[in-house]
């Protein structure tokens, strides 16, 4: 499955298709290294990687009046593992860790915590996105670098890119708007180090969201003159249904499960910009149809302020509001392939029990197929104008949201 999904990608970079020998009797891909020869005088065109949520490693230095208990730093003069840090996802240690990662909401807008700054890790590098950890534990696109890479003529930090951002923050936020800012400084600097030759973006995730809104920011003569097309994997143009999960109850699928417990973590998820910026969209659910059930009361996405509130949040209701303006989907006038995973059974709604919510105890409603909120936002990245598609409709290459990214074999690759 991951070798063929690795197929699909360097068939959208336009890599040459001898490099693959592919046996349909068994679904196997094979590549053959040395069918390719990469000649000196063919250039290839640069590819930028733009990861999801949480798939950026954060660092961060700190100097604070206060800490949440007197065993935890309120210094740190040298820049430290913020985003993943295994060794702080401890019981009690784990109080000072959501400390620092929490991010302030006032004046309608966010900010760091007082006393904490940030910066991402190997901007233009594809250090910060191959692994979530620095150790290499949690790999993310490493694979999938690992498997670009190895095709000659390919150089990280070259023509093998990579913009890790601080996934806290929506694209509107000053933080989001800078990011966007350097990627379109990356992509241009990509250009000049390539000779002219335009960029592949792959973003994941969320990254497509934000991808979105940079496509939005420039106008089509510098598109054309630098981007060769978008590969969209994963893209929740819908939103994401586990976003709610987060919001009322913690969300721990995307962490390693060392001693987490979700309602530490729910504090600063609460917190980021960027959760409530991945809420279901309207426009891809009924309005009169239950998201939420709990014993008391149920909820549509009509009801994201009531929920919040409901569930101990009365702070998400001014928080919605910031998200104006960065929620539509539009045409991104580039070529854009989206690749995403089908037939998988995915959350579509959530029932909580009585005496329950909001804390984690929980049962998922799944849907058939793909989930009513994949097909229609599907549906909608389809209409696009100028949108090629690849689409995995095979049962043996099926892949769920966050496998997809990692579905290469550094032995295949």
């Amino acid at each position: 499955m991951h070798r063929i999904m690795l197929k699909q990608l360097l068939l959208c970079l336009a890599i040459p298709a001898t490099v693959f020998a592919l046996n349909q009797t068994t679904d196997d891909v094979q590549v053959t290294r040395s069918k390719f020869r990469g000649r000196q005088d063919d250039p290839l065109d640069p590819v930028v990687i733009v990861p999801g949520i949480f798939g950026s490693q954060l660092d961060a230095i700190w100097n604070k009046t206060t800490a949440p208990h007197l065993y935890c730093y309120k210094s740190s003069p040298l820049w430290t593992t913020l985003w993943l840090c295994f060794q702080c996802m401890v019981p009690k240690v784990i109080d000072c860790w959501v400390d620092n990662m929490l991010l302030n909401y006032t004046d309608n807008s966010f900010r760091n915590r007082d006393g904490v700054q940030t910066k991402v890790n190997d901007f233009g590098g594809t250090g910060g996105v191959e692994n979530i950890d620095k150790n290499g534990y949690y790999p993310y696109m490493k694979a999938l670098v690992d498997g670009i890479a190895v095709i000659p003529g390919y150089e990280k930090g070259v023509n093998l890119r990579a913009a890790p951002y601080d996934f806290r923050y929506g694209a509107n936020s000053p933080t989001g708007q800078l990011f966007l800012q350097n990627l379109r400084t990356l992509i241009e600097d990509t250009y000049e180090k390539n000779k002219g030759r335009r960029s592949n973006i792959i973003a994941h995730s969320m990254g497509n969201l934000y991808m979105i809104q940079f496509f939005k920011s420039v106008d089509s003569s510098w598109k054309r003159k630098y981007i060769k097309r978008y590969i969209a994997i994963s893209g929740v143009f819908g939103g994401s249904v586990k976003s709610l999960r987060a919001l009322v109850s913690g969300e721990i699928e995307s962490i390693p499960r060392v001693l987490v417990d979700a309602n530490a973590v729910r504090a600063f998820q609460r917190s980021f910009q960027s959760i409530y910026w991945l809420l279901p969209r309207k426009e891809f659910w009924n309005d009169t149809e239950p998201i939420v059930f709990t014993p008391d009361k149920n909820y549509t996405v009509n009801d994201y302020a009531d929920l919040l509130e409901d569930a101990g949040f009365p702070d998400g209701r001014g928080i919605l509001k910031t998200l104006e303006g960065s929620t539509d989907v539009t045409d991104p006038g580039v070529d854009v392939y989206c690749i995403h995973g089908s037939e998988i059974p995915t959350a579509a709604q959530f029932r909580w029990r009585p005496k329950y919510f909001p804390t984690t105890s929980l049962t998922k409603l799944m849907a058939p197929v793909m989930g009513r909120l994949i097909n229609e936002a599907w549906n909608s990245a389809r209409n696009l104008n100028a949108l090629k598609t690849t689409r995995f409709t095979r049962n043996k290459i099926w892949r769920a949201h966050a496998n997809i990214a990692k579905s290469c074999s550094n032995r295949v690759c």
